[in-house]
């Protein structure tokens, strides 16, 4: 806990990243994921515009921030999804650092979605995956809201041993009341993760039909 702690404080009291183009690795439907220039095991998210407009104006990392306190605080594993460092000062704007998802061997994760495309595993290891991350999100009450499954890395943590890890979608897709019932209601809370439960396996069957 100490040692994440001083890697916190750390990314605060950075001066201004510098980032370029080549520095991105991704693109979402509102963010940009930039390899962290300074450091190769962790990821800048940062906002883009679209015409002129950011998505969700603009406040999906303050709602991801928010939503990454609130676990931290009630003492959540990250065994499943990526740790959060805070925000830095970039000149492409302000960032949310995360750590990058690496398989053992020190190549990045393959997303679930290709996994599952290109059946890359049997089906008892996938679904012995997707059984482990259903025990890991409802014991710890993890709401995953854009249940995209390339926000889903397939980690090979050990030599042909998996595990599935969330590194979008968590939380909120919008600041307001909902947020705060999800922060401060169990019950709709259970009651949203249920839903987006079924949700995301309903999605996984039909990309098993269409593969």
């Amino acid at each position: 806990m100490e040692k994440e702690n001083n890697i916190i404080k750390r990314y605060r009291f950075l001066e201004k990243i510098e980032l370029t183009k080549h520095d991105i690795i991704a693109r979402g439907g509102e963010r940009d994921c930039y390899i962290h220039p300074l450091d190769s095991t962790k990821v800048i998210k940062i906002m883009y515009e679209t015409n002129g407009i950011m998505a969700y104006n603009g406040a999906r990392n303050d709602i991801e921030y928010k939503y990454f306190k609130f676990l931290e605080k009630s003492n959540t594993p990250f065994s499943h999804i990526t740790k959060c460092y805070g925000f830095v000062e970039t000149n492409v704007g302000k960032g949310l650092v995360f750590d990058k998802v690496y398989d053992y061997n020190g190549q990045t994760s393959t997303s679930f979605l290709d996994i599952l495309m290109q059946k890359k595993l049997t089906k008892k290891k996938e679904n012995n995956m997707i059984l482990e991350l259903k025990e890991y999100i409802f014991e710890n009450n993890i709401l995953f809201i854009d249940y995209g499954l390339d926000n889903i890395l397939c980690c090979q943590y050990e030599k042909d041993n998996y595990k599935l890890i969330i590194i979008d979608g968590l939380g909120s897709k919008r600041n307001g009341f909902k947020l705060w019932l999800y922060l401060n209601s169990k019950i709709y809370t259970k009651y949203k993760i249920i839903t987006q439960w079924k949700k995301l396996l309903r999605l996984i069957e039909r990309v098993k039909i269409e593969r």
